[in-house]
């Protein structure tokens, strides 16, 4: 049933993963020079020239997939065991993209000047976690639903 509360947060993990797609994810300023990731590129500027513009598409490709993910997982609400599949997939998925985006942070962002400043992460950083979360209530919420209908099925 679409009216179910796990079919909500799916709908919030998928609404989480857009906003992440239109919002900076990480941003450090020093004198003169700045460095910002998005879901699209990685920018390195000195003044008001870019020095640096690393493309990071995939980012942006796995939080797409999570969302398209999250959004199919809320159709498939007949049949229990693949929706719980399908979520433990988008979880993966939500991880592989942390990942990644931290990896970027530390290893690709941050060296390129001032390693000692850390920079200012974004609200989208956050809205990942946020849609992990989600994600993984919406899991113990279809986990609960399965184990009822099992023990209804039991009692007949």
């Amino acid at each position: 049933m679409l009216q179910r509360i796990q079919s909500l947060l799916l709908l919030l993990v998928a609404i989480c993963m857009v906003f992440f797609l239109a919002t900076q994810t990480w941003h450090k300023v020093g004198v003169g020079e700045s460095v910002s990731l998005s879901p699209y590129y990685l920018t390195y500027m000195k003044g008001s020239l870019v020095a640096e513009n690393k493309p990071v598409y995939y980012l942006a490709l796995m939080a797409i997939l999570s969302a398209g993910l999250a959004i199919f997982t809320i159709f498939q609400y007949k049949n229990r065991v693949r929706q719980m599949l399908f979520v433990a997939l988008n979880s993966l998925i939500g991880a592989g993209l942390l990942g990644a985006t931290v990896y970027h942070i530390q290893f690709d962002a941050n060296k390129l000047f001032a390693p000692e400043d850390q920079g200012n992460f974004g609200i989208s950083f956050w809205g990942v976690f946020v849609a992990l979360v989600f994600n993984w209530i919406a899991n113990r919420l279809i986990r609960n639903d399965e184990k009822k209908v099992k023990d209804a099925d039991r009692m007949r």
